[in-house]
């Protein structure tokens, strides 16, 4: 019998990312999503993929009334507002759909039948802005935007509501994941298309703020071993070995693109809030279940382009922008 598993936010880069890797898997998925904008139009009518619609400002109970109905032996929660300077305009909206939505599921996890495992997809910016490693153990938290405070406030809350003797939680953070199929407005695809439509691209600072990179289908791998190795009431962290500056990543790009770097960009000011360094450690992780990225970022840049390429005149029109619903 297929297991069932229920992705909330599927729609997103993430879920959708994930659900093309487990497809022809043995599972049968369940999704929620609000956006009207689907991503994934070429699987949606995959017999073994059932779609639930769900706006989850207006319906507190949703979430849970939709696993409730289900039963999945698994629940991956990808469904948050992830836009780190837009958290500061939008807080209530960021409040509503990463924290409030998610209070009754959490709260009556316990009544969900057959569930098994509950992966909530987090972020390492919980920590804010730290120079030391970001081990899978370490309790000093100090999120510097209201949606790092929304990350942490479910992690906070899984604690909490985590069952002493019948653990279902965990908590998976990873470091920024990139690969075909990516919004727009994010880093490594907003500078493709910059580059092919001539347009100017924007360095906030000096473009200096470093982070790990990994690739979608080593984001994928890292989920699946959760699935099948991952021990509920853990804490797991999936990142590369290497940091990378903006200016490295956008100086990658415009290398493979045959682009002089100085008719590319243009410099603004910085962002309110930005951490400038965060590298998650995940050597546990690694050994415990097995996982390393694979992908270099020199060839997962590549694999983005190439991809960008066979599709501009199916995306070539694309905002370069975030635009909250």
């Amino acid at each position: 019998m297929k297991k069932k598993v229920l992705i909330l936010g599927i729609s997103s880069f993430a879920g959708s990312t994930f659900v093309r890797h487990i497809l022809n898997k043995d599972y049968l998925v369940y999704g929620t999503y609000f956006s009207n904008k689907i991503i994934f139009s070429d699987i949606k009518k995959k017999k073994n993929l059932k779609l639930f619609k769900i706006n989850l400002e207006k319906d507190k109970d949703g979430l849970f009334n939709i696993a409730k109905k289900i039963k999945p032996s698994l629940i991956i929660d990808f469904s948050s507002i992830c836009m780190v300077n837009e958290s500061w305009l939008y807080p209530e909206k960021y409040t509503y759909v990463n924290c409030i939505s998610k209070l009754s599921l959490i709260r009556k996890i316990s009544l969900i039948k057959n569930l098994k495992k509950f992966i909530y997809v987090s972020t390492p910016e919980v920590f804010g802005n730290t120079n030391q490693p970001l081990k899978e153990s370490l309790q000093i938290f100090n999120p510097s935007t209201p949606y790092a405070t929304t990350k942490l406030f479910i992690e906070n809350l899984i604690h909490n509501y985590q069952p002493a003797k019948n653990k279902k939680f965990i908590i998976a953070r990873f470091s920024n994941f990139y690969g075909p199929r990516q919004p727009s407005y994010r880093l490594i695809p907003k500078l493709i298309l910059s580059i092919k439509k001539n347009i100017r691209f924007p360095i906030h600072g000096d473009g200096k703020s470093k982070r790990n990179y990994i690739y979608s289908d080593d984001f994928s791998e890292a989920l699946l071993k959760i699935i099948k190795k991952g021990v509920t009431g853990k804490t797991y962290h999936f990142s590369s070995e290497k940091l990378y500056s903006v200016y490295q990543i956008v100086h990658e790009i415009c290398k493979q693109m045959n682009v002089d770097i100085n008719t590319v960009v243009r410099f603004e000011n910085d962002r309110s809030g930005k951490d400038y360094v965060y590298k998650l450690n995940s050597l546990r992780t690694q050994n415990e279940l097995g996982w390393k990225a694979k992908v270099s970022l020199k060839v997962g840049i590549s694999k983005v382009i190439e991809y960008m390429n066979l599709n501009f005149h199916k995306i070539k029109n694309i905002k370069l922008n975030f635009k909250i619903n």
